[in-house]
């Protein structure tokens, strides 16, 4: 959202209107021809992909951010695979580790054809027949950071054994990072001195593991803002340039699981930095702690409010409804996406909070401004 949002504040006339996921994708396709969409951008498995063209009385272009099987009318906007490995590879040679390897955590061609091949190609490994294992795991297994992996399965505890140390292991999988992680310590070996481990978790599975993963994203931001410009193409007519667009853009986030050390003095400029690209994905005083600090919760706060004028919380919370205002004042998007995007925990709460930032309530400022 944030990328397309900053796409369309640099052209005024896009009008842009969220529709929340909906089980009912029949009523959702006759909303929006009801407001007279012109086009879509949105995040769509296959399947329901299909079921809202079918519902749809006359089609609409679609820009989409996953993966789909091809349609016409459809443009897929995802991250190019080959960039994560670079990224990746590029950051664990520096270790100076002995060996480099994959784990791929589900089974199919995509996996066969495109993960393996492309790791293969960019990191040469001295022993390509070992130096990957596709092993299919639950999913909802690896999205639970305390799910336990003992006993670990045989296949994959001899692969990690047989590794030559100290080695890295890549896995694109979300949750894939922390589930190797957990099976590492399970087995005796140290994370990073022995295996160092990067994944594409997302922030708090990243921060949830003991030590906190190191990742390589996707810049989602860069995504939207593509994903937009297609789409204005799309209404005005002009071809895309095909029906899947890989991009490269992957952003490296070094954290403990790669040797990072976190600063043993009260890092201020970090904890900002930290609240200023995550409050509106909901982040906590106690995760900005666990992500940039090496100090204890009391002289963090001493520390922060000398600095700055104000708790961590307050900080927080400011540039939440920053946000707020700048959408408000920026999109028709409704109040409860706003309140979603922003990182509220419900468009109630946000109200009340609003009213007493702003003396006002959000309909009233959206209408004066």
């Amino acid at each position: 959202m944030a990328g397309a949002l900053r796409y369309a504040d640099a052209h005024p006339r896009i009008l842009i209107r969220g529709f929340a996921p909906a089980q009912d994708l029949e009523a959702t396709a006759r909303e929006l021809q009801s407001w007279g969409a012109q086009g879509m951008y949105g995040v769509l498995e296959y399947d329901d992909v299909n079921r809202l063209f079918g519902s749809l009385k006359r089609p609409l272009p679609l820009v989409n951010s996953a993966l789909s099987g091809e349609r016409r009318g459809v443009v897929t906007v995802i991250g190019d695979f080959s960039a994560f490995v670079e990224t990746a590879v590029g950051h664990l040679r520096q270790l100076g580790l002995r060996s480099l390897a994959i784990l791929v955590l589900e089974e199919g061609p995509h996996a066969r054809e495109n993960l393996i091949p492309t790791f293969l190609r960019l990191a040469k490994p001295r022993n390509p027949a070992k130096s990957n294992l596709v092993f299919p795991t639950d999913r909802a297994f690896l999205w639970n950071p305390e799910a336990s992996v003992e006993p670990v399965p045989r296949r994959l505890a001899q692969w990690l054994k047989e590794l030559p140390k100290p080695t890295g292991v890549l896995c694109c999988h979300l949750g894939g990072g922390g589930y190797i992680i957990r099976c590492c310590r399970a087995l005796g070996l140290r994370v990073p001195e022995d295996v160092a481990v990067i994944g594409s978790d997302d922030t708090d599975l990243s921060l949830a593991s003991e030590p906190t993963l190191t990742t390589v994203l996707l810049s989602l931001e860069t995504v939207g803002f593509e994903a937009m410009r297609l789409l204005m193409d799309m209404i005005a007519g002009r071809l895309p340039p095909a029906s899947t667009v890989r991009l490269r853009c992957a952003d490296l986030q070094v954290r403990e699981s790669t040797g990072a050390r976190r600063p043993e003095i009260c890092d201020i400029a970090g904890a900002l930095e930290c609240i200023q690209q995550q409050a509106c994905r909901g982040i906590t005083v106690q995760e900005v702690i666990r992500q940039t600090q090496r100090v204890s919760r009391v002289t963090f706060h001493k520390r922060f409010y000398e600095t700055i004028g104000k708790t961590p919380a307050q900080a927080i919370r400011e540039r939440q409804l920053q946000e707020v205002r700048r959408l408000l004042t920026g999109t028709e998007l409704p109040v409860a996406m706003i309140s979603d995007v922003c990182g509220f925990s419900s468009p109630k709460v946000l109200a009340r909070l609003f009213r007493s930032a702003e003396g006002t309530t959000l309909r009233a400022y959206r209408k004066r401004r």
